[in-house]
């Protein structure tokens, strides 16, 4: 019933659409961007295999093209590694999959169409609005680390899938989604078991966030819970601060009881002038494969010779794998 209500939605919207009187002006327009994001970093306690070493956590390439004021089309390429190793969880069931240490792998494929000013849809592959749509831009230093939940991956990046976003007035915008579930690295189950999503974003002023999201996702044979994960994101800015405020959980991380994970994250930025800022964070893991109360800290500065270069020193402490690390990162767009 779920999967037939969702497609009742679109089609409904499709519908709507083509009684609409609307003429697709010409407005072709494309463009190829990247990043790349690189670091060096020391474990002044030596818990960290290797000890010392260079790294890339990212090298993106990407390219946008919109065909009218109405379609577009994005799609990115990323090289990082894809292999994961999840610690073992209270089943002892340990998650594994290996992949080439630097892999180029599909990150986003997204077909857009505006088919009317307060509706858009799109469709393909498309990246999480769990957390990589909204709190990345805002934290706007992925190539120091990612945000909270991508870095302790309560939810996959992207997903293949269909998304319908309604824009009610201007500071408000609410999407429904379906996906496999899967994430960017698999196809979907043999027993075709979607995830559902919402997600809600509110700007009460023109520098004010307010975010929400849900998704539930049926088990897969073999297991009794449904698994499902809520968010909640505060973020504010001016000039010289940024700060941003999210609690994330997940429930039943691996469709079994006892497998929660639960965790929330601040962050700040201050600008002393437009080259050089302040950086800090702070992540408080309740509940994490095990791992009850422990924390990650990270401060440092950010000098940006250029907008689209930033360069980066700063430590890191880790309480639970007690790691003590200084990084130097490097990360550019263009």
């Amino acid at each position: 019933m779920k999967k037939i209500a969702f497609l009742a939605v679109f089609l409904i919207s499709f519908f709507f659409s083509e009684a609409q009187s609307d003429s697709l002006k010409p407005k072709d327009k494309s463009k190829f961007f990247a990043d790349i994001h690189t670091a060096f970093y020391h474990d002044l306690a030596g818990n960290t295999t290797p000890n010392t070493a260079f790294s890339l956590s990212t090298a993106l390439f990407g390219y946008t093209r919109s065909f009218s004021d109405k379609v577009s089309a994005t799609i990115i390429y990323d090289v990082t590694r894809t292999t994961n190793f999840t610690y073992p969880d209270t089943l002892g069931i340990s998650s594994y999959f290996e992949g080439s240490k630097y892999t180029a792998f599909l990150k986003m494929a997204e077909i857009k169409w505006n088919i009317h000013k307060n509706i858009e849809l799109s469709f393909g592959q498309l990246l999480n609005e769990q957390y990589l749509t909204y709190q990345d831009k805002h934290w706007k230093r992925r190539y120091i680390v990612t945000t909270f939940q991508e870095y302790y991956r309560f939810g996959m990046p992207a997903d293949f899938g269909a998304r319908i976003r309604f824009f009610p007035f201007k500071s408000l915008r609410i999407s429904l989604n379906a996906f496999n579930g899967e994430g960017p690295f698999s196809y979907q189950d043999s027993e075709s078991g979607f995830l559902y999503a919402a997600n809600i974003e509110y700007m009460p002023t023109d520098n004010i966030m307010i975010k929400a999201y849900a998704d539930i996702q049926e088990p897969p044979s073999g297991f009794r819970e449904y698994r499902s994960a809520i968010s909640g994101f505060l973020g504010y800015w001016n000039e010289k601060y940024t700060v941003g405020l999210e609690y994330n959980k997940v429930f039943n991380n691996s469709y079994e009881l006892l497998t929660d994970l639960e965790g929330l994250s601040f962050y700040g930025v201050y600008k002393f002038n437009k080259k050089l800022a302040a950086v800090t964070r702070f992540d408080f893991l309740t509940e994490y494969h095990g791992v009850e109360n422990e924390a990650f800290v990270l401060g440092g500065v950010e000098y940006r010779p250029v907008e689209s270069l930033g360069l980066s020193v700063n430590y890191r402490r880790n309480t639970w794998l007690n790691t003590s690390q200084v990084f130097v990162n490097a990360g550019i767009r263009f």
